[in-house]
């Protein structure tokens, strides 16, 4: 029996009611969802007509440009940079960019007015050891010149410096093609997370807030939905123009505009936003070598003091009995303290992020009553004192200040004019979630004396022996600046800061003994840092964002030239939202991820966005005893970091152990595992509730730290399986080496 009209009509409407609502919820979700991080136009492509082709040759390097450009050199393999058959090795466009700006995860979409394809040899001429090419580019708007120059630098670099040449405005965006081999990978580029090879990826260059989650579903959705703020793969603090192939050769940038790298096709193109730009070719017998001859003009970072290698820095907060109390925790479970960090000497505020600072960089004494006499007490007992800046002002906190008799930084540095302002003139006051904050303009000589002179009275004129450098990702593009526009100086933003900070070590007179840390770097920068820190990583596990993105991190960044690496040791963010699980370090996460830290260049812990919320170090002796074991390990693997650190500043760099060894084996197999010289390797566990460990071993013979076996196959990789309980992560020494006996008698001593 059919059911009357009335009641299909009924459910007609039911159906449609529930339609509309799902219609309007996804459109209200679409609504919600920011735009990609980054939207890029393609890179133009063009034809080359080599009219005024030949042979030359340039210092060590044989250029030749017939039916493209071939770049060849004795040490290399194959030819260190070539171009397709027929194709153009230099294009041009003039680009229209578009900002949104979440919460300094800055989100870019570009789009290309014009552009010019098609590229001829018109001119080439050879003085001395510089080769000079030039001709035109014709495109949508008519002709240009170009001009190529290519000159000996290092040994086995040769520069490359290229130019549009125009009567009028200049085209925006200078486009550099070299070809890559079908099985051809690519590594560096900065602090990127995921796949170690990059090919099929579009890599930007522009430091940025890296986000939260950074792909890890549904967290990254859920973040997304209530702040915009959850990052990708494409969104770092950390950038490079420093890179290298499986071939050991490499095509670097050496500039500081925006820029960024096309490896989706068969060929590498970098994008520099600019119309000249600079970079180099070099290739070598093993990758870190390459890394080594390209980071040369930049310079790899010196080590940090000695100092750093007498145990961990233990990021502890709360006041001065706080401080005291969970010292005793740490100390009495034999934890090694080489220094106590105190990010909120400042003062703390509180937002629905978690535990914020106040950022004006003067002393908080009702935070820290007798605070000199703290300082006294814990270098009486070899113990230094660690603090915290970044680039920020914040009006609120420099009234605060003020209202208690201290400085109001940011009263002063408005009153200077030292504050970076938007096309209106007035001061821009940037969204910190929960507080705003003006940036001092670091492009202004004068502005960069006085914050650094600022950070040397007050931050090391409080008793502190360095501090964490945080923030400086960059400006505003449509900001007006000293120097110019926000967006010609964002990329360089992290090379001012850096400055700054050596200049305030400088003045403070810590230029030999202090540490300072940052957060943002480019490899134009890269020998400004004592230390770089791999960001504010999720304190969970995850390869996107978690314990498990470190090694991936560490690997892309030794690819880099980027020396002195670590993270906060525990992770940074935790978090409650709706809908998704909460997100918070447990005692077994703080453990491995200390095991995972052993080789960096310094061992730092944080207490976190949340602390009262997590496991802490110093929340028991339990937790402090785990925490110890590994600190005692870092200090015991000092002696081998400070033997690489001697012949080479990169040379003691975390990195993939296909840097040092090579072989395409190593490179495939050779996943999570870190190395730290030739004779070091460590395979860190991370998932939880695992006690053992999979391994990858270059080839030679391998002691196991803890057991003393010997692993490895002098022909080729070796593939084993060793226990890893918490406590004794899988630590692997070259047979015979200084470090197998260094490690044998830290084992004998640990065990009694």
């Amino acid at each position: 029996m059919s059911p009357p009209r009335r009641q299909i009509r009924r459910r007609w409407i039911v159906v449609g009611v529930l339609g509309l609502v799902i219609v309007l919820v996804t459109a209200g979700v679409l609504w919600r969802l920011p735009p990609p991080a980054t939207d890029l136009a393609d890179p133009p492509r063009g034809e080359l007509d080599a009219g005024a082709g030949g042979t030359w040759e340039v210092g060590g390097f044989t250029v030749v440009v017939d039916d493209g450009l071939t770049v060849t050199h004795p040490a290399a393999d194959g030819p260190v940079w070539s171009t397709p058959a027929g194709g153009a090795f230099l294009t041009a466009a003039d680009g229209d960019a578009t900002y949104r700006d979440d919460v300094g995860l800055l989100r870019i979409a570009d789009e290309h007015e014009a552009t010019w394809t098609e590229q001829s040899l018109t001119d080439a001429t050879l003085d001395g050891e510089e080769l000079r090419l030039s001709g035109r580019l014709s495109g949508d708007e008519g002709e240009i010149g170009w001009e190529l120059t290519l000159a000996q630098g290092a040994e086995e670099r040769l520069d490359v410096d290229a130019r549009l040449v125009t009567q009028g405005p200049a085209p925006t965006r200078l486009y550099l093609t070299a070809a890559l081999a079908d099985e051809e990978s690519v590594h560096g580029l900065g602090a990127q997370s995921g796949e170690f090879d990059l090919r099929g990826r579009r890599v930007p260059l522009i430091s940025r807030e890296q986000g939260v989650g950074r792909g890890n579903q549904p967290l990254s959705f859920a973040v997304d939905m209530a702040e915009a703020a959850a990052g990708g793969q494409d969104t770092t603090y950390l950038v490079s123009g420093v890179n290298v192939t499986s071939r050991a050769r490499s095509l670097a940038y050496r500039g500081g505009r925006i820029a960024s790298v096309d490896l989706t096709g068969d060929e590498l193109v970098w994008e520099v936003w600019s119309e000249e730009a600079s970079f180099s070719v070099a290739a070598a017998g093993t990758p870190l070598e390459a890394v080594e001859i390209q980071s040369g003009w930049a310079g790899a970072a010196e080590p940090p003091p000695d100092w750093t290698q007498e145990g961990a820095v233990v990021g502890l907060q709360g006041g001065t009995e706080e401080v005291r109390a969970e010292l005793e925790v740490l100390r009495g479970a034999g934890v090694p303290v080489a220094a106590v960090w105190l990010q909120d000497w400042t003062g703390r505020r509180v937002t629905s992020f978690g535990d914020r600072l106040q950022w004006n960089w003067v002393l908080d004494e009702e935070r820290y009553p007798g605070w000199d006499e703290l300082v006294e007490e814990l270098a009486a007992d070899g113990i230094r004192v660690l603090t915290y800046t970044n680039a920020f002002l914040s009006a609120d906190s420099g009234a605060a200040a003020a209202d208690r008799g201290d400085r109001d930084l940011h009263a002063e540095a408005t009153e200077l004019g030292h504050l970076v302002v938007g096309r209106d003139g007035e001061v821009v006051e940037l969204d910190q979630q929960g507080f705003t904050a003006a940036m001092v303009d670091l492009t202004s000589p004068e502005a960069r004396e006085w914050i650094a002179q600022a950070i040397a009275d007050e931050v090391a004129g409080a008793g502190a022996s360095g501090w964490m450098a945080d923030f400086a990702e960059g400006p505003p593009p449509d900001a007006v600046l000293a120097g110019g526009t926000g967006e010609e100086w964002r990329a360089a933003w992290p090379v001012l800061w850096q400055e700054v900070n050596n200049r305030a070590l400088e003045l403070a007179g810590l230029a030999e003994e202090g540490l300072v840390w940052h957060r943002s770097g480019h490899s134009a920068s890269s020998g400004s840092a004592d230390a770089l820190w791999l960001g504010d990583q999720l304190q969970d596990w995850s390869a996107e964002d978690g314990l498990a993105s470190v090694p991936a991190m560490l690997h892309a960044t030794a690819a880099s030239g980027m020396a002195q690496m670590h993270s906060d040791v525990g992770g940074y963010t935790s978090l409650a939202l709706p809908v998704v699980p909460d997100i918070g370090r447990d005692a077994e996460l703080l453990a491995r991820w200390g095991e995972a830290s052993v080789l960096g260049p310094v061992f730092r812990t944080h207490e976190g966005n949340r602390p009262a919320d997590v496991v802490q170090a110093a929340g028991s002796g339990e937790t402090a005893e785990v925490l110890a074991s590994s600190a005692r390990l870092f200090v015991a693997l000092g002696p081998e970091r400070a033997r690489l650190t001697a012949e080479d500043p990169l040379g003691a760099a975390q990195h993939h152990p296909w840097m040092v060894h090579g072989g395409d084996e190593l490179l495939e197999q050779a996943g999570a595992e870190l190395a730290m010289g030739p004779d070091v390797v460590l395979a860190p566990v991370l998932e939880p509730g695992e006690d053992s460990v999979d391994v990858v071993l270059p080839p030679g013979r391998w002691v196991h730290v803890w057991s003393g076996d010997v692993y490895g196959e002098d022909s080729g990789v070796a593939e084993v399986e060793v226990d890893a309980p918490i406590g004794e992560p899988a630590l692997f020494v070259r047979e015979g080496s200084a470090v197998a006996e260094e490690t044998a008698a830290f084992v004998a001593a640990e065990r009694g």
